[in-house]
């Protein structure tokens, strides 16, 4: 009788292990930009590396490319100055030793103004009984100003130092005020002048760190006109002097509001106008005078509109040029954009949203200058021609680039190693795009980004 021989039995079915996997949502960093926050504490709403987005609170937008607007200038662009006045509007490009009428897209024709000894000028639309002018100053030339119709130089009485001498301009209660450049000293015209006598005042014993005045800005505390606006002198040893008045030949419509310390200023035009208020670019970040003015700093450091990205903006600081760092607010798209030199033919631009306080960094707009003409916005290249910016989904031919790095994150299971087998990016767009991705692990910053498709891009996401 044979008898079958007794084997092992196979598991069941049922009590074979299986892999388990689970998936997660993160959701987009629309707060922006933080370098400050430690890694293992960001919040996923914020990115560390955010390059072309723009944070918009609800969502993350790619942002706008640019356009040629103005060809065939070989100079770099480094002041851009519109004018203003009724209905008609202007647009001046300073390169080289020369300004050029950019006010309509094409090549660039014949200089409007030649003869210059550089492009950095400083500008201010005033109108008076006589016309409505764009009056400009380098601290080198003679000073200028345009009618709407030609350009002239003003017949100025300059006492102690030369009309050559003034280096920026501002308005400031119908009244231009100058800054000789070098000395801690400001003039300044009567009431609605162009022209005419310099009465000259001297902020030597206002400034107990010395140095010199390196711009003059308004600011009001109630965002709007009268009594409650305010001059602004800053030095380059990051000192301000607020005044309160009109007329500063008579001591009783003059009045030393007070004196601070903000940070030494980054570049010769460190203010930038922030709706109402007033900024100021210094190595240590953006700070806002009506804060400063305020009293804050009395009781702790200024707080700074950039404290978000500290870090980065003053790394770049220190690795960046000098001329080219400048801010200006462009209300179409609630952007405050401060540009960042990096090298002669470099730039990036630090960008807040103004409604949602999230930062991002732009690249490829290699900006010698901006200027908003028409409630668009433009910048001067540093290669040369002014391009009108903010509009369309290329970078003149080339398509535009974004790259996001998000806050790390345990993937809902804090303490578990756990392996990432698949993403899915949720995205929407108008335009073909392709997207890349790649996870990291261990906050290490390898693996590289893999390269992005170089074929045409289809009306579609490239998977």
């Amino acid at each position: 009788m044979r008898t079958a021989l007794a084997g092992a039995r196979g598991r069941r079915e049922g009590m074979v292990p299986r892999r388990a996997s689970m998936s997660t949502t993160l959701p987009a960093p629309v707060e922006g930009l933080d370098s400050e926050t430690p890694a293992a504490e960001l919040p996923p709403t914020r990115a560390i590396v955010m390059d072309n987005w723009v944070p918009k609170g609800v969502a993350l937008e790619m942002r706008r490319g640019y356009v040629n607007h103005l060809t065939d200038l070989a100079t770099a662009v480094e002041t851009l100055l519109p004018y203003n006045a009724g209905g008609t509007s202007k647009l001046f490009a300073f390169a080289g030793t020369a300004a050029y009428d950019a006010s309509a897209a094409g090549a660039v024709g014949a200089a409007s103004l030649s003869g210059l000894s550089n492009a950095r000028w400083s500008g201010v639309n005033i109108q008076t009984a006589g016309g409505s002018y764009l009056w400009i100053c380098n601290g080198v030339d003679d000073p200028r100003h345009y009618n709407g119709a030609a350009w002239a130089t003003p017949a100025l009485t300059v006492t102690t130092y030369t009309d050559n001498d003034i280096s920026y301009v501002c308005e400031s209660k119908q009244r231009l005020f100058f800054v000789f450049k070098n000395t801690l000293v400001f003039g300044y015209l009567p009431v609605d002048s162009i022209a005419g006598t310099v009465s000259n005042f001297s902020l030597g014993s206002i400034f107990g760190r010395g140095g010199r005045l390196v711009a003059i800005g308004t600011f009001t505390i109630d965002g709007g006109g009268g009594p409650d606006d305010y001059t602004v002198f800053l030095t380059s040893e990051g000192e301000v002097a607020i005044y309160a008045g009109i007329n500063p030949g008579s001591a009783a419509d003059w009045l030393l509001v007070g004196r601070w310390f903000v940070g030494r200023p980054k570049g010769d035009r460190p203010f930038v106008e922030l709706d109402g208020d007033l900024g100021v670019i210094t190595i240590n970040g953006i700070v806002p005078i009506a804060q400063v003015f305020s009293g804050h700093e009395v009781i702790e450091p200024p707080r700074y509109l950039t404290a978000r990205i500290s870090s980065l903006f003053r790394a770049s600081v220190a690795s960046g040029g000098t001329n080219g760092w400048e801010g200006l607010y462009h209300p179409a798209g609630d952007l405050l954009i401060v540009n960042a030199p990096v090298s002669a033919t470099i730039s990036y631009q630090w960008v807040r949203h103004q409604i949602t306080g999230g930062w991002t960094r732009f690249t490829a707009w290699n900006a010698g200058c901006f200027a908003i003409f028409g409630g668009e916005l433009y910048f001067g290249g540093l290669s040369g021609n002014v391009f009108r910016a903010d509009t369309g989904y290329k970078d003149g031919s080339s398509d535009i680039t974004a790259l996001l790095q998000q806050a790390w994150s345990s993937l809902g299971a804090p303490g578990v190693l756990k392996r990432m087998v698949m993403a899915r990016p949720i995205v929407t767009t108008n335009t073909g795009a392709a997207v890349a991705i790649v996870a990291r692990a261990d906050y290490m910053s390898t693996p590289p980004l893999p390269a992005l498709p170089i074929s045409t891009l289809t009306g579609a996401l490239v998977w």
